[in-house]
């Protein structure tokens, strides 16, 4: 076996919250001070995004998934990892939990395969939801060949009250940029169940090495290639103006600029919600 991949151990603060993805055991050990300075700083709340925390079983980086795998030990690997945070998640009190379904490097390429094993992904997820009594957010990305649509998404989520959807903003807009997709149009598509978001920026594929996490900052204009984050934010909070707001991109400290990101979405947040569609860009 490989060399497991070394904890991302991040932390991504957010509007009044935290997520916490892949942590250390000594960070995990020392999350209760952790969470007792991001309170001081105004995120009392906080969420946990599978993994948390990754055992000896799973050595792979933690950003993969074997939910559309066809081998089905991997598939219950991932299934044992998602338990994990969520049984970790309420012990602690997290408000939600936030998985991947998704993994483009290892899915199956078979179509029906892949939507098969969505539903069955989407099912277990609600079980393990009722089970652990905490909500879980499941967050789109469009990079597997064989499941990527939005419409395919949404609807193995639907039917299950206890998912919802995280839309990721940045995994959204080269997703839909990858498919030849209108961006703001698959924003809308899944607004409806959004439940949680994770922002940051990006100017599409070509600039990835560059452009990929990039904190936020009021002067990324739409004219320029970045993402249209008031426009995305009108559509999303016209279905749910309380939906839940990350900022994923971690920092060591709070910078001026990094403060401006913050502020902004923070004054975008407070607006009043007005009814949009994706194709009003704002």
């Amino acid at each position: 076996m490989n060399e497991p991949h070394p904890p991302a151990g991040l932390v991504h603060r957010g509007l009044g919250r935290a997520e916490f993805f892949d942590l250390a055991p000594e960070q995990f050990s020392g999350l209760p001070a952790i969470l007792t300075e991001l309170a001081r700083e105004g995120r009392a709340a906080f969420s946990f995004h599978a993994p948390v925390l990754r055992p000896d079983f799973f050595p792979y980086d933690a950003t993969q998934c074997f939910f559309l795998n066809e081998d089905s030990a991997r598939r219950e690997d991932s299934f044992r990892l998602l338990e994990l945070t969520l049984r970790v998640a309420r012990e602690l009190g997290a408000e939600y939990v936030v998985s991947h379904l998704t993994y483009g490097k290892s899915d199956t390429r078979d179509a029906a395969t892949a939507g098969r094993l969505a539903r069955e992904a989407c099912r277990r997820f609600a079980e393990l939801s009722r089970a652990h009594a905490i909500p879980l957010d499941i967050e789109f990305a469009g990079y597997t060949d064989s499941f990527h649509e939005v419409a395919a998404f949404v609807d193995v989520v639907g039917p299950h009250a206890e998912l919802g959807i995280c839309i990721d903003v940045g995994h959204t807009r080269l997703g839909a940029m990858r498919r030849g997709r209108d961006y703001l149009a698959d924003i809308a598509a899944l607004a409806p169940r959004a439940r949680s978001m994770h922002l940051w920026n990006t100017t599409g594929p070509d600039g990835y090495a560059r452009h990929h996490h990039v904190p936020l900052h009021p002067v990324q204009s739409p004219l320029k290639g970045w993402i249209d984050l008031p426009a995305t934010l009108d559509i999303v909070r016209a279905c749910n103006p309380d939906v839940r707001i990350v900022f994923e991109y971690p920092v060591e400290r709070i910078t001026p600029r990094i403060q401006a990101g913050y502020d902004w979405i923070a004054t975008l947040a407070a607006r009043p919600v007005r009814k949009t569609t994706g194709a009003d860009q704002s």
